[in-house]
């Protein structure tokens, strides 16, 4: 073999060597999804999207191992602000538990049903936040009057019918209202966002909120004023290809 072709060869070998020197392996991605969702989790709590009510601990959260049916979601009954990465259990995509001493969030169902229908997505946020719950119990959905929303949304924020929480029916019905979007409101139940990662769903979830926030005042005030359908395309095509440092 020729020195130039024996270079080639280690050359191309390089960034694989370096991953194995990083120790960026398979177990490696899974604590980092872990500790991600506890971050994330924590922030949950700040933001005030997940309250915990005394022995409640309303919302869940999910972060899919992209490119495999491992799915990392948060054990029911505990407050999203102190979970640990040994708090978590890992399903597959039937919601079978994996990994994990804990019991799996009672919408562990809704989570799969969600991922084994849309590929795109790597991470769910549910949350119970007050003024989204406002939305949920009016069975109104959430109008597209800020830019906020419509950047992240790119157009109102749909109502699912009310199905009994932690079933499969559930999953089905949000699915069905969510179809190719992001973000949907559960009747009488809270919201589900979705991203391609964990941290996109939760900035969803806190523009849904905010723009939620603004409508109750805003109905205060007088009529809310909807931003038209073209602009809320323009904004969101704008948000896709030129907002931020990419």
């Amino acid at each position: 073999m020729s020195v130039v072709k024996r270079g080639m060869i280690k050359q191309n070998l390089r960034p694989w060597q370096r991953l194995i020197r990083r120790g960026e392996t398979h177990t490696d991605g899974e604590h980092h999804i872990k500790r991600k969702i506890c971050e994330i989790g924590r922030e949950m709590n700040e933001s005030g999207l997940a309250l915990f009510l005394g022995a409640y601990a309303p919302g869940n959260l999910s972060a899919r191992e992209p490119a495999s049916s491992l799915i990392h979601v948060t054990p029911s009954g505990l407050s999203k602000g102190e979970l640990k990465p040994d708090d978590l259990v890992t399903v597959n995509l039937s919601g079978e538990r994996v990994g994990g001493k804990l019991r799996a969030s009672t919408e562990t169902p809704m989570h799969c049903s969600i991922y084994r229908r849309r590929p795109d997505v790597n991470g769910i946020v549910h949350a119970h936040s007050p003024m989204s719950m406002a939305y949920a119990v009016t069975n109104k959905e959430l109008q597209v009057t800020t830019i906020e929303l419509a950047g992240v949304a790119g157009g109102r924020v749909p109502i699912a019918r009310y199905v009994t929480p932690g079933t499969e029916e559930l999953g089905e019905v949000t699915l069905e209202a969510l179809g190719s979007g992001n973000a949907v409101i559960m009747q009488n139940h809270g919201l589900v966002t979705v991203g391609t990662t964990l941290r996109e769903a939760f900035d969803t979830a806190l523009s849904v909120e905010y723009t939620a926030t603004v409508n109750l005042y805003g109905n205060l005030l007088g009529d809310l004023v909807e931003l038209p359908a073209e602009e809320v395309r323009r904004i969101r095509r704008s948000i896709l290809e030129r907002y931020g440092q990419r």
